[in-house]
Order: C-alpha cells, then sequence, then structure tokens
C-alpha cells in the first residue's frame, strides 16, 4: 500500500481535509438523510444505547462528480445531543468534522480500520456493485455529553483502490 493511502486510512483529523490533500480536489458532500431512527444492535451496544430508543443518525457521500468516494453514517445518541454536539443537529451538507474538529469539538477514543465485504445494509441505496472487498473507518468521539460513532466506507470508485 502506499504510503498516502494509508496515510488516509489511518487519519485521526478530518478526513474532508485528507482527501482535499491526497487527491487534489475538495470534495463533494451530499447529504442523503438524517433524522432519528432506531439503529443496529451493534451501533447500540457501542454507544450505550437502550433498545427502544432511536438516536440521530446522518448519512452521507462525498465525492468529486458522478463519482462516490465515501460513505458516512454518524451515529449519535439523544444523551449526546447536548452542548457543542447539538450544533450537529444543524448540518445540512457540511461535513461533520467541522464540529468535531473545531472550537470545543470531539475526542476520537479509538479508530478502527478494516477491509470488509461486510457492508452497512444502508449502503444498498447507493446500488454500488461490490468487485472487491471496501476499506472502513469507524469511530468513536467523545464530546464533554457523550459519545458519537462514524462508519465510513471508501467506495470502490475511490482512487485508493487505483494503485
Amino acid at each position: 500500500m502506499k504510503p498516502e493511502i494509508f496515510a488516509l486510512l489511518s487519519d485521526r483529523g478530518s478526513l474532508t481535509g485528507r482527501f482535499q490533500q491526497v487527491m487534489g480536489v475538495k470534495p463533494r458532500l451530499t447529504r442523503l438523510s438524517q433524522g432519528r431512527e432506531f439503529v443496529s444492535k451493534q451501533e447500540r451496544e457501542i454507544l450505550g444505547i437502550p433498545e427502544r430508543e432511536m438516536a440521530l443518525v446522518r448519512e452521507i457521500k462525498m465525492g468529486k462528480g458522478e463519482n462516490n468516494w465515501l460513505f458516512a453514517r454518524t451515529v449519535v445518541p439523544n444523551s449526546t445531543l447536548r452542548g457543542s454536539a447539538r450544533r450537529i443537529i444543524g448540518l445540512k451538507n457540511t461535513p461533520i468534522g467541522k464540529i468535531l474538529f473545531g472550537r470545543q469539538g470531539a475526542s476520537r477514543t479509538s479508530l478502527n480500520v478494516e477491509l470488509t465485504e461486510n457492508l452497512p445494509v444502508q449502503i444498498e441505496r447507493l446500488r454500488i456493485e461490490l468487485h472487491h472487498p471496501l476499506w472502513q473507518r469507524q469511530s468513536i468521539f467523545e464530546f464533554a455529553s457523550g459519545p458519537l460513532l462514524v462508519t465510513e466506507v471508501f467506495l470502490p470508485d475511490c482512487p485508493i483502490y487505483d494503485v
């Protein structure tokens, strides 16, 4: 793996900024959905969300033109949506990194990177054809009010697979 690809996958800062640096172009973010919904058992367990409680879920795709490079899903427990984390509610097509890495932001407490064929069910709406395993990152961020989970899947059109 080329060093710049490893740097992208393991970067602990803003992925939007890293995409711009590595790919040489500012990526375009499109919000696919944002609202309260029930989340998976794995997401509930990671974040300590009670079984019958909804969480704020935000899904985006990011890329250049017709090429989508990234699918990201952010899950925020209701108890976290206080203080500076409350700004997440008002995000439209703004990268969440503006809040996570800004003043009064959050700290990343874990980062797991893996090559996987087990994609989030929600990614099906993008109608991608899977010809090989995809890189996925899963991070937990901590605000003073609590945690949130960000899952990022590097889609087949992402230039990291061209090397």
